[in-house]
């Protein structure tokens, strides 16, 4: 099954929210680095960020960042990330459409939140096809760049095999 990557520009985070996601990046980026060295990481589970620090941090995003740093250490050459963006795993993000407007709610630090993002008609086709069930939803991505934050979805969805003698 072919998957895209669907980039939603998150529409006009506040100040607070802004700074709520920079602390989130910051956080996962030393959670990360620190179970880079880490003796059980392969037997490491969410309550092992309780031994990293006793703030509150939503499991989906520490367990699915222990699954990344555990793929990623096989083929790590660095000793540290600089940056490690706040992943979501297909369970832990939702797409909901709300008038005119889709928003994407995932769990923050303070809870889960909604937020409406920016779409062009494209990606409204490819939202629709999730909400109606002829796409799946896979991970997930928070991220900033230059100014802007963002939510990177994938998606992944059946295509229709050609029939070469027909031309269908």
């Amino acid at each position: 099954m072919p998957t895209i990557t669907l980039k939603l520009e998150l529409h006009k985070p506040t100040k607070a929210k802004q700074e709520m996601y920079e602390r989130m990046t910051n956080i996962n980026t030393q959670f990360a680095n620190w179970l880079l060295n880490h003796p059980e990481l392969n037997k490491a589970t969410s309550k092992i960020f309780r031994e990293f620090s006793s703030q509150w941090f939503p499991s989906a995003i520490a367990c699915q960042t222990i699954r990344d740093v555990k793929s990623q250490k096989k083929h790590q050459k660095a000793k540290q990330f600089r940056k490690r963006w706040c992943c979501f795993n297909n369970q832990n993000w939702k797409v909901e459409r709300k008038g005119d407007f889709y928003t994407i709610s995932f769990p923050t630090l303070e809870k889960r939140i909604g937020v409406p993002v920016v779409t062009r008609p494209y990606q409204e086709a490819w939202l629709n096809r999730l909400l109606n069930g002829t796409a799946k939803q896979g991970t997930a991505k928070l991220y900033k760049k230059k100014t802007k934050w963002y939510f990177a979805i994938t998606i992944t969805f059946e295509v229709e095999q050609r029939n070469e003698r027909d031309g269908r």
